[in-house]
């Protein structure tokens, strides 16, 4: 346990499975909130890191900014109450915005993009056991990856050979988290050259306000504007989205896991042992969807108190309604159920590339075309991006100043625009975030 600007934060960490690493983590901190008779927990989970250090960086930036409005400059509703918190760890892995939208001319785009093919083969070689710590796949599983890599000698003039990269690395995945909210249905439906060929195409995604039309486009490959690029459209290139799309099906379908096998009855402990707790769910990228899965398994009983969704990676159709006419999002019964008795807030933002490239990915995959790709319009935006669409409940607003009054109310969703405030993915932990979560903590 340490504490940070007069929080108490513990660790929970979790595996691959969802399972408890430690049980005396979880012993420790139902202790201390008995001792201190704590009226309110914070669970934050982390998005994408590749080891404990980036974790601990994150969780210690934002419980400093939320500290100074619990204990400090507080908002209306938040007197006498007394909060811990819990940082869950979990495997995930790491991206940067080069990787996944690489740039340059033509010759050190083809370099750049052979090394982030390696490196994603590199990284299904080995199997996530917990933050940070990993170990060789099977037998079985190596003999296909070293076979992919050798592929990659005569792949890009070789259509067999392209063919063939595909099949083996689709044969890694399981498809029981494809969903049509993101489109990634036609990861395993559509053939092996299609799927190339379709996602051999640029991406490209809307410029924040006042870039404007094609000449804001112009600019987006150096990722000016909020906007980015990824105009490459070489074989290579599509192998590269490919192969990026695969370790996001694996985060996306991993965050899941965590969230029904580890937080949810990590809640269910919490609300036998406490009932009285208020708990507060808040995770940043795919940590949201680990947060929204567990609200989703455990709120259906013991309701979660709010959930804050920090530049979520899950698909903005996540909590729709009949999206497409006749499916709902993946996440929809968390709002039909009231499984989140306050707000949920979900900060959103042109700015974020990650997640504005990724998604976007989805309609790729389908051979669909638009003059723009990501924003609110797309199939299968990001709800980091545009927040929650096409859904009734939702409140479009603005992320406000730190001590702004905001009008939260529970049973409703309010998407934030952040394009002031947050400059990328991971630039959450501003006084304005952690504002906004304490005054729809006090709404509770």
């Amino acid at each position: 346990m340490k504490t940070i600007a007069g929080i108490a934060v513990f660790e929970v960490e979790f595996d691959k499975a969802g399972k408890l690493f430690v049980a005396a983590q979880l012993t420790d901190l139902i202790a201390h909130l008995q001792t201190t008779a704590a009226t309110d927990l914070v669970l934050f989970a982390h998005g994408w890191n590749n080891d404990m250090a980036d974790a601990r960086e994150l969780y210690t930036n934002l419980f400093s900014q939320l500290g100074a409005f619990t204990t400090g400059t507080k908002p209306q509703g938040m007197a006498d109450r007394k909060f811990a918190a819990a940082a869950v760890l979990w495997p995930s892995k790491k991206f940067t915005d080069e990787e996944l939208i690489p740039g340059g001319g033509a010759a050190a785009l083809g370099s750049r993009e052979k090394t982030i093919i390696r490196a994603r083969l590199k990284d299904l070689a080995k199997e996530p056991v917990r933050l940070g710590k990993t170990q060789p796949v099977s037998a079985v599983k190596a003999k296909k990856i070293a076979r992919a890599e050798a592929l990659l000698k005569t792949i890009e003039n070789d259509p067999k050979a392209q063919e063939a990269f595909v099949k083996i690395v689709r044969s890694l995945l399981s498809d029981k988290a494809a969903h049509a909210d993101d489109g990634t249905k036609d990861l395993f439906k559509i053939s092996e050259r299609k799927l190339l060929d379709n996602l051999q195409q640029p991406v490209t995604i809307g410029p924040a306000p006042g870039a404007g039309g094609a000449a804001g486009f112009s600019t987006l490959a150096a990722g000016d504007a909020g906007g980015a690029a990824d105009l490459g459209d070489s074989v290579l290139s599509g192998i590269r989205r490919l192969m990026n799309m695969t370790t996001y099906y694996q985060m996306k379908e991993r965050a899941g896991t965590v969230g029904v096998n580890g937080v949810a009855p990590l809640i269910r402990k919490l609300r036998q042992t406490l009932p009285a707790l208020r708990i507060h769910l808040a995770g940043h990228s795919f940590g949201g969807r680990v947060m929204t899965a567990a609200a989703d398994a455990a709120g259906g009983v013991d309701k979660i108190d709010s959930l804050t969704l920090l530049q979520a990676a899950y698909s903005h159709n996540g909590l729709a309604a009949k999206f497409d006419g006749k499916s709902d999002g993946f996440f929809r019964k968390v709002v039909t159920g009231k499984k989140v008795r306050g707000p949920i807030l979900i900060t959103c933002t042109r700015n974020d590339k990650a997640v504005g490239i990724a998604y976007p990915l989805a309609s790729r995959l389908g051979g669909q075309n638009a003059a723009a790709f990501g924003d609110e319009n797309d199939p299968y935006g990001g709800i980091g991006r545009n927040g929650a669409v096409k859904t009734p409940e939702a409140v479009n607003g603005l992320l406000q100043a730190a001590n702004a009054s905001y009008q939260f109310e529970g049973g409703s969703i309010y998407n934030l625009n952040a394009d002031a405030v947050i400059t990328g993915h991971s630039d959450i932990c501003k006084p304005q975030v952690a504002w906004a979560m304490a005054c729809s903590i006090a709404t509770t």
